[in-house]
């Protein structure tokens, strides 16, 4: 299913965007950088499901987003610098790449080397669906893998066939989005931001 997002109907979307996460279901969001897939970061099977659609390799890990710092300070480890450079840049078109917390629930497949990508998007759709999905929802690029970005359901739609596009739980079409990439991937892991060329 697909709907178009408004001013008008942007609550009822965010709720029911959450209701799918929260049930274990997959949805496509357009975020402040290109349309994406989510779903609960705890449900590996949900998970499971992107790997698929995407044709995913098992060895790339799957990013979160937050609403937050609070929530990435309760999954990883943010030492001074690093929170000072989150907060300078969020919300925005980073991801930050951080030592993961053992004690934090969230699925393997969301973890690399120890390490988690976490992002505050600019997106009020965004924000306000990982609010509600206790501040923390699993996210990656809608494309196939090793194909361009989705700017618009229209590339999604040249991308998937029909059959594949209807296993997803729920398309929010927020129309075509700016072409400027995807967002900057920030190794904070050591004692000073260092940007990685995203592969």
């Amino acid at each position: 299913m697909i709907i178009f997002l408004t001013k008008q109907n942007l609550n009822e979307i965010i709720n029911k965007v959450t209701q799918i996460i929260k049930s274990g279901g997959v949805a496509i969001l357009p975020f402040d950088t290109v349309y994406g897939f989510v779903c609960d970061p705890k449900n590996d099977e949900a998970l499971q499901k992107i790997y698929e659609l995407k044709k995913r390799p098992e060895m790339k890990t799957i990013g979160l987003a937050t609403n937050n710092i609070e929530t990435i300070e309760l999954i990883a480890e943010v030492n001074d610098s690093a929170r000072n450079y989150i907060k300078e840049k969020t919300p925005g078109r980073y991801t930050f790449i951080l030592k993961k917390k053992p004690e934090a629930n969230i699925s393997e497949f969301c973890v690399q080397n120890g390490t988690v990508g976490v992002r505050i998007p600019d997106s009020k759709l965004i924000l306000s669906i990982a609010e509600k999905c206790d501040g923390l929802i699993a996210q990656t690029s809608a494309n196939i893998s090793g194909q361009g970005n989705c700017y618009s359901i229209l590339d999604l739609k040249n991308q998937y066939d029909d059959a594949t596009l209807s296993k997803v739980d729920l398309i929010v079409d927020g129309g075509e989005l700016e072409n400027t990439g995807a967002s900057k991937l920030v190794n904070l892991t050591g004692d000073t931001p260092e940007e990685i060329e995203r592969k």
